[in-house]
């Protein structure tokens, strides 16, 4: 998909989503990669001890009520009333926002760690009908025709878990990174992998013997027991791989 791709010469257009197709894409993502759904991890010794802004304002309420609690009755029945009213109003609408907030970094997703709620959707358009979303012009997924979301490799490597893995041997290795397709003898040899109950299509990882990171994503061409019943013939379609056009790509589009 990206084995002759450049970003001057392949990109028709680049814009910012509106928040309606932002939501609807965040939502197939969270349905797509169940991995996305997951809480993001969280270092207890942060959210433990209560920040300097905290400590000052626990501090302060203390005398903001000395200095405000001897008012007497005169507190101004005409406008007093309701301005204590606004004044409370206002409190409460800030308590409000500031326990959703709360409650939405203590709920935090793996998505909202990748894409924070606050940072707007880029979509650039290329050749050959590719989307390619950007947070802050940094490629995240791609998309190809009306097909699944696939992170980039790159942000594979952040989130290894977020597809499931096969596993080519050795002697695969320089195909893969050459963009071609995985046979299924390289997946069923001793060095080898792969994982039972992967249906047809499925988007997965290409680990290779011996490497940390995943070296290519690709497309299962049958599920794992059609593959392993056949035992030959193209098993992964390679979408991409170290070292394509994608992956020298450090940013892109708005």
């Amino acid at each position: 998909m990206f084995k002759k791709f450049s970003p001057k010469e392949d990109v028709s257009s680049s814009t910012s989503l509106k928040s309606s197709v932002q939501r609807n894409i965040r939502s197939s993502l969270l349905t797509q990669l169940p991995f996305l759904s997951q809480p993001a991890y969280r270092d207890p010794s942060q959210s433990s001890a209560p920040s300097a802004t905290e400590e000052t304002a626990s501090a302060a309420a203390p005398e903001a009520e000395e200095e405000t609690g001897g008012g007497g009755k005169k507190g101004g029945k005409k406008g007093g009333k309701s301005k204590g009213k606004s004044g409370k109003g206002k409190d409460k609408e800030e308590k409000k926002e500031e326990e959703e907030q709360g409650e939405g970094d203590a709920a935090s997703t793996v998505l909202d760690e990748i894409w924070p709620k606050k940072e707007a959707l880029g979509l650039t358009k290329c050749h050959d009908r590719i989307s390619i979303f950007t947070v802050q012009t940094i490629p995240l997924f791609f998309q190809r025709f009306d097909g699944p979301f696939i992170p980039t490799l790159k942000l594979l490597h952040k989130y290894p878990n977020m597809l499931p893995r096969v596993q080519i041997d050795r002697g695969a290795i320089k195909f893969l990174l050459a963009g071609a397709n995985m046979m299924a003898p390289g997946l069923l040899s001793a060095g080898g992998q792969l994982p039972d109950n992967l249906p047809k299509d499925e988007i997965v990882a290409i680990h290779a013997e011996g490497k940390e990171h995943a070296c290519g994503i690709g497309k299962l061409t049958a599920s794992s027991e059609e593959i392993k019943k056949a035992g030959k013939g193209v098993a992964v379609e390679v979408i991409c791989w170290i070292g394509d056009d994608l992956w020298k790509v450090d940013t892109i589009g708005l």
